[in-house]
């Protein structure tokens, strides 16, 4: 009888005091992974619940942005193919002259102008000042004219659309970035936090005597 008591004894004591110990590196590792795992792993359910709510939702947000950006993108290709005749393959840096110049023959001006004034006045070099138009200026194959402002305008705003849809995506990439380090700082401490509220003593192993019997 005694000896059962003693035995009832160390199961509860053991039972009560022991406990497995949260590991602060695995808890970083699963922050890393997914931002609220460690907090699941440190048994941290509301904290665990808000960063994978703003996990989700910024990751969201970014797939939505992307969504926009190619809407903006085609919108700006197809309207420059129908005005002016842009082929939808242009490169970027084309269709970013079109949105500062509304003509090439005002962006050809600006070359030749500023190219004067650099290489014939304050250089007097005539040879270093065709190569420059030679390489800068646009070519007759490449010529735009808007004909007004309210084209031009209308497809200055869709590229700017773009833009900014471009330019949002980065911050929802950044929001996702510092929501990963805060978790990832916040299941250290609370792993640490855990381990602190809970001692840990070891576990209690009974092996049988096969030798000394008794």
């Amino acid at each position: 009888m005694k000896k059962i008591f003693i035995l009832l004894l160390l199961i509860i004591l053991f039972t009560n005091l022991t406990a497995e110990a949260k590991s602060t590196r695995k808890a970083m590792l699963f922050s890393a992974i997914l931002p609220g795992t460690g907090g699941l792993y440190t048994d941290n359910y509301n904290r665990a619940a808000t960063f994978l709510a703003l996990e989700a939702a910024t990751w969201f947000m970014y797939f939505r942005l992307k969504s926009e950006r190619q809407w903006a993108l085609n919108s700006y290709k197809d309207f420059a193919n129908s005005i002016v005749g842009v082929p939808k393959d242009s490169k970027d840096w084309y269709y970013q002259l079109l949105q500062d110049y509304q003509s090439s023959d005002n962006y050809n001006e600006s070359i030749i102008r500023d190219a004067r004034n650099y290489y014939l006045i304050y250089l007097n070099d005539p040879v270093a000042y065709e190569e420059y138009l030679n390489k800068y200026l646009i070519p007759d194959d490449k010529t735009w004219d808007w004909e007004n402002t309210r084209n031009w305008y209308k497809f200055r705003d869709l590229r700017r659309d773009k833009q900014n849809m471009e330019i949002y995506m980065k911050f929802a990439v950044a929001a996702a970035v510092v929501n990963r380090f805060i978790s990832l700082i916040d299941s250290a401490v609370m792993a640490k936090r855990f381990n602190k509220s809970q001692p840990v003593l070891g576990t209690l192993q009974i092996y049988p005597d096969l030798v000394n019997i008794g």
